[in-house]
């Protein structure tokens, strides 16, 4: 399987409190060949990971959730499933992220994301590949 296919076959779990975000995200995220789950809080996250039995490579997290902040919200996915790379966004300038405890691979990303960049930080952690997309 090339690395294309290995990546657009993806399970990819979105966790951000604004609907629109989401939505937008599942089209674009559907349309590059990934399956695409959404949770709108930490709370509905794990719910969603339960329910998809932990089957998730790839997680884009907002970084500041109603009932969590996006690194804690990875750090409770990895106690339950292991660790996943993450993207994380946000709307807030880089002087409030604070990242630096932060589990596994990891990208961050300011929203609004132009989508060419989104999809290739999610091909980039997807794919396990070592270089960073520029």
């Amino acid at each position: 399987m090339s690395a294309d296919a290995a990546t657009s076959s993806a399970r990819v779990l979105v966790v951000d409190d604004d609907l629109a975000i989401c939505t937008a995200y599942v089209e674009i995220l559907g349309a590059h060949g990934f399956a695409v789950s959404t949770a709108g809080s930490r709370a509905d996250a794990l719910a969603e990971i339960d329910r998809l039995g932990g089957l998730v490579d790839v997680l884009v997290l907002d970084i500041s959730l109603p009932d969590a902040d996006g690194a804690d919200l990875a750090r409770d996915i990895a106690e339950r499933i292991g660790q996943r790379p993450t993207l994380y966004v946000s709307g807030w300038t880089e002087e409030f992220w604070n990242l630096s405890s932060a589990p596994g691979r990891w990208r961050v990303m300011r929203k609004p994301i132009p989508i060419p960049e989104l999809l290739a930080a999610i091909d980039w952690l997807a794919s396990g590949d070592g270089r960073q997309p520029s």
